[in-house]
């Protein structure tokens, strides 16, 4: 039973001989998904622990790992909205129609992705991805709705993303992205550092395998340098940690430099793709146009 409490929402509950020796962390997390209708990251169930939101028995506990025993009384007062991450609560809205589909065949589907949308989906069924979306897509267009996921971008990362719709395309796409046969272009925005760079960079950094991006600054702005990343290993987050080390971070990028500010994301853009057909082998090239966003603040930073 749920009440509110100092602009909170307090939750009792009782633990049942299926949680009996659970954590509190875990039972917590579970129990708090059932009484709001969706999954709470186990995060956010420990940042309440920690907090000293979690009574057990009447008294706080800010013990996570905690064990349970049956019949213990466990009281949370929390507020709904902060236990959604704040990716999630900053989603933006999208519907996938012909006007963002860059490339189809029989086998392969091209889609412009937008910036604030997961490509996969998430623990929370409710939320939305770039894969359901092209689901929903393929189904409305009376295809049979088969996607493979061969390549993925960022939630904030916009640009070409290629599919599979098709088991036939498999094989092929597989051996190109692990032949290194596939060309990916990004353009983004960055700091520019007080020593300008070269035109042209290799870089190379253990992340934790090695990993290798060219750079290609194309263009040198009052505050800020449009360059182009073109990743020749595909290591997670391999652009934007390189562009970072190299004392260019991506604008708005939260994790390896200074979210907000100029940048309402991190302005990175994937570009273009470059790669052999499948079945083919003919080469085939999908390119992605700016975003409003990108191109909006691309201009305000030439105007300086």
């Amino acid at each position: 039973m749920g009440v509110q409490a100092d602009g909170g929402r307090r939750l009792d509950f009782r633990v049942r001989p299926a949680n009996a020796g659970a954590r509190l962390v875990d039972a917590l997390g579970d129990w708090l998904g059932e009484a709001l209708g969706r999954p709470v990251p186990r995060a956010r169930a420990r940042a309440l622990v920690s907090a000293g939101a979690v009574r057990v028995d009447g008294a706080v506990s800010r013990g996570p790992g905690r064990p349970l025993r049956v019949g213990q009384r466990v009281e949370a007062v929390v507020r709904p909205d902060l236990l959604t991450p704040r990716a999630e609560r900053t989603d933006q809205p999208f519907h996938l129609t012909d006007r963002s589909v860059l490339f189809r065949d029989t086998v392969l589907l091209a889609v412009d992705k937008p910036p604030g949308l997961p490509t996969h989906a998430t623990a929370d069924p409710a939320r939305p991805s770039l894969v359901a979306h092209v689901e929903r897509y393929l189904r409305a267009t009376g295809a049979r709705p088969y996607v493979a996921v061969h390549q993925r971008l960022d939630r904030d990362t916009s640009g070409v993303v290629l599919f599979a719709i098709d088991p036939r395309a498999n094989e092929g796409l597989a051996r190109a992205f692990e032949g290194r046969l596939v060309a990916k272009t990004y353009l983004a925005l960055t700091a520019r550092p007080r020593a300008l760079p070269d035109r042209r960079l290799r870089l190379s950094l253990p992340l934790p395998k090695p990993a290798e991006t060219e750079i290609v600054v194309r263009e040198v702005l009052a505050r800020a340098l449009l360059v182009e990343a073109r990743p020749l290993t595909g290591r997670r987050h391999q652009v934007r940690a390189h562009l970072a080390h190299a004392g260019m971070p991506v604008l708005g990028d939260p994790v390896y430099g200074e979210a907000g500010g100029r940048a309402p994301r991190p302005m990175l853009h994937a570009r273009r793709l470059a790669l052999p057909h499948p079945l083919t082998g003919e080469p085939l090239v999908i390119e992605s146009p700016l975003p409003a966003d990108f191109a909006a603040l691309l201009e305000r930073l030439r105007s300086r």
